[in-house]
């Protein structure tokens, strides 16, 4: 490294690489030992009371610093093993026992919902080679499509005309899934010694749209409109356009926290021992409780199918959000169904809303 920045990393590596091999431990300060470094007062325990900062030297191990980064990041300590179950199997329990301050035991919930994202949308995709989506295992039935249509067509089942639509329908269904369709549905990867996949035919579709409109809209964009000539390039690019798409996902589906816990607070907007910060807490947990679920499915869905993965998600879903009701606000059995219902129906046209937007700031980062 040449650059100033560089440079200053270089010093900091090799003075923690020197402390390190000379095994320097917490600083030792005899008259100080008993008083906290940054306001004076009397130490009991490793933090102080008045200002919080921590007792112990920075001046350790270049890797124990490093382990102690990775463990307050991740929280790798017995509050997994609690965390999890309760999260996962008795819905709205462990929310419960935090909003009431019993908080130690468990991991805290921004920390929980950035690794439950983090497992879905990064690490399991890597494992199972970037094959997540709802539609990850289409390709593999587009030669069994193509034996049926044949097998119709031998046996008179089908005329002609007939016989040439349904194979040109699945050219295109193939060509456009091949392309990347923006959304749940992932494109397979190109790796090395393989072909790129083919473009979409010319006919009655070109890319996502039909070819007739798309040449219309590339003649206004060599004429001079700039935003033809954008959304033609999009169009040509299917591809990027949905590597563009996943991308924004998981920022969107960030956002969809606090719009979550205003659509809960709104919901129990006369409840006035409920607090904003109670709310996101819910958020939080729910949210957290459904990545990790659908990092369950991913896996399942290599054996089961995604239909089956899909309906039990759906039914998950609203189990935990009626039993969030039903534990964390105190509700009765009918009005949780009925603010589950409620809730159910304004989230799912902000999950839509957030889909959208992925779509549309994925188009604009091409």
């Amino acid at each position: 490294m040449s650059d100033p920045l560089g440079g200053a990393a270089d010093t900091a590596i090799e003075h923690a690489a020197a402390d390190a091999v000379a095994r320097i431990g917490p600083l030792k300060l005899a008259a100080h030992d008993t008083q906290c470094l940054n306001c004076g007062k009397a130490l009991v325990g490793d933090f102080c009371h008045a200002c919080g900062q921590g007792a112990q030297s920075l001046r350790r191990p270049f890797w124990s610093l490093v382990g102690e980064s990775i463990e307050t990041l991740f929280a790798i300590d017995g509050r997994v093993a609690r965390t999890l179950p309760d999260l996962l199997l008795r819905p709205g329990r462990m929310t419960r026992l935090y909003l009431d301050g019993q908080r130690a035991r468990f991991i805290p919930p921004f920390r929980l919902y950035v690794l439950a994202s983090l497992v879905f949308f990064v690490l399991l995709p890597v494992v199972i080679g970037q094959r997540v989506g709802f539609m990850s295992q289409v390709e593999p039935t587009f030669e069994e499509a193509r034996a049926q249509i044949e097998e119709s067509y031998q046996q008179g089942d089908m005329t002609e005309a007939d016989y040439q639509e349904a194979i040109s329908g699945m050219d295109q269904a193939e060509a456009m899934w091949r392309g990347g369709i923006p959304g749940p549905v992932a494109s397979p990867s190109v790796t090395a010694g393989e072909e790129a996949a083919p473009a979409p035919p010319d006919g009655e579709w070109a890319g996502l749209m039909p070819k007739e409109a798309l040449d219309a809209i590339r003649e206004a964009g060599e004429k001079g409109d700039g935003d033809a000539a954008r959304f033609a390039e999009v169009m040509d690019r299917p591809g990027q356009l949905a590597e563009q798409t996943r991308r924004w996902i998981p920022r969107m589906m960030f956002v969809l926290l606090p719009v979550f816990a205003c659509l809960l607070a709104l919901v129990y907007l006369w409840r006035r021992q409920f607090l904003f910060f109670d709310h996101l807490i819910v958020s939080l947990h729910f949210h957290a409780a459904l990545f990790f679920a659908m990092s369950i499915g991913v896996i399942g869905a290599q054996l089961v199918g995604w239909g089956w993965v899909a309906l039990a998600l759906i039914i998950y879903s609203n189990v935990y959000l009626y039993r969030l009701n039903r534990v964390v606000y105190g509700r009765g059995a009918f009005s949780s169904i009925l603010r589950t219902v409620t809730l159910d129906s304004i989230y799912f046209c902000a999950l839509l809303s957030a889909l959208l937007m992925a779509v549309i700031f994925g188009a604009l980062s091409l």
